[in-house]
């Protein structure tokens, strides 16, 4: 059993955590329709926990693993988890290598809402107690 759940949990961060990274870059990068201001900030936000929880995983995964294996006595698999902190820097670097080529942060970005400003149809009166501008 506990070959099987250190085996879970190195292949969780072999394959989990660069699809977590992968979908969080692609969806940083995408232009999505986001009709209202609402929606853009639920997507950003919806972007941002997916690069956080590739993020964390990446280094928490590879950690525990590592702890796990020397407290079972499992050599193998404390030699795969502490090549994984080899791979745990490397992505990490490419990350940072995204993040560096982007125009904006990859966390804390909300897309630009495609809501069309709406129509004028009525005055404002402007400060200082002038009418309306033209009449």
């Amino acid at each position: 059993m506990k070959r099987l759940g250190l085996g879970g949990l190195f292949f969780a961060w072999l394959y989990g955590v660069p699809f977590l990274l992968v979908v969080g870059l692609i969806r940083r990068t995408s232009t999505p329709y986001t009709p209202t201001q609402d929606m853009a900030r639920a997507f950003g936000a919806t972007t941002d926990a997916l690069l956080t929880a590739g993020l964390v995983l990446n280094a928490a995964l590879p950690l525990v693993g590592l702890v796990l294996a020397g407290w079972a006595g499992e050599q193998g698999w404390r030699r795969h988890f502490g090549w994984s902190l080899g791979g745990m820097a490397l992505l990490y670097l490419a990350v940072a290598l995204a993040g560096s080529m982007a125009t904006s942060s990859l966390v804390g970005h909300t897309p630009a809402d495609q809501e069309p400003d709406p129509p004028v149809g009525h005055c404002v009166p402007v400060s200082g107690g002038r009418g309306c501008p033209g009449g």
